[in-house]
């Protein structure tokens, strides 16, 4: 793929001599053995593993974009333009989009069965899964693909694809977040300076995902007001707080 993508020989020899060169010693009972070479490709953390991780990644791009030029793959056509897409990735995952037919599943299955077999990379089936498909012929795609089957709505990094960010529900998990973090009695062991930190670090941090994506209600908005009033200004346990 490093030739493909057109590096120079030089860079693509220095890749190599940092894979091959290094070498590994273990500590028993304080006393380290002897060295030795790792044999099971990249370790663990290594600053290279993300960069060749892109790089090899590439390949399945380029056999899904060389199926799709062939129509062997039909995707999906977003937006007002119709743009035409069949595959998405974002870091480490990807997503297949295609018209329901078998055609497609079975094509998705030989691209990554190719890919396995070209690059030595295997794919988690166990962890995939099957999503927008009719009821009648999910369970058979399912199988063909030998993954598991997923129903919108769904979350993804903590977010609800396919909710109704209208609706009071949608918001629920992030007022529960937030009340779960600025509950009363943790005001109590904080000055009024260290409950606005808290209020400002918090309230930057767990609804943000969501409002990069949604506006919130207003209704969501006041209980969220609410929680923060009550954090920087109900620090007595007896008496009513008065803001």
């Amino acid at each position: 793929m490093l030739h493909r993508l057109s590096f120079h020989c030089k860079w693509i020899k220095w890749v190599r001599g940092c894979l091959k060169s290094a070498s590994i010693s273990v500590l028993i009972n304080g006393i380290p053995t002897g060295e030795f070479k790792p044999s099971r490709g990249l370790r663990q953390e290594d600053p290279l593993a993300s960069f060749l991780f892109l790089v090899v990644v590439e390949g399945l791009v380029r056999l899904v974009r060389q199926a799709s030029k062939q129509n062997m793959l039909t995707g999906v056509k977003v937006g007002r333009k119709q743009i035409k897409c069949c595959m998405l990735q974002f870091a480490d995952d990807t997503l297949f989009m295609c018209e329901d037919s078998f055609s497609n599943i079975f094509t998705i299955k030989t691209i990554l069965r190719c890919f396995e077999l070209v690059s030595g990379l295997k794919i988690n089936f166990h962890k995939s899964k099957l999503i927008n498909v009719d009821r009648n012929t999910l369970g058979t795609y399912a199988k063909t693909l030998s993954c598991n089957t997923m129903w919108i709505p769904f979350k993804y990094l903590g977010l609800e694809i396919g909710g109704n960010p209208r609706k009071v529900q949608f918001w629920e998990p992030v007022v529960n977040k937030i009340n779960a973090r600025l509950i009363t009695w943790k005001g109590r062991f904080l000055s009024m300076a260290g409950r606005i930190c808290v209020i400002k670090s918090v309230f930057t941090s767990i609804p943000l995902f969501y409002l990069s994506f949604f506006k919130a209600l207003v209704s969501v908005c006041n209980k969220i007001k609410c929680i923060q009033r009550r954090l920087l200004w109900d620090w007595s346990r007896d008496n009513r707080s008065i803001p």
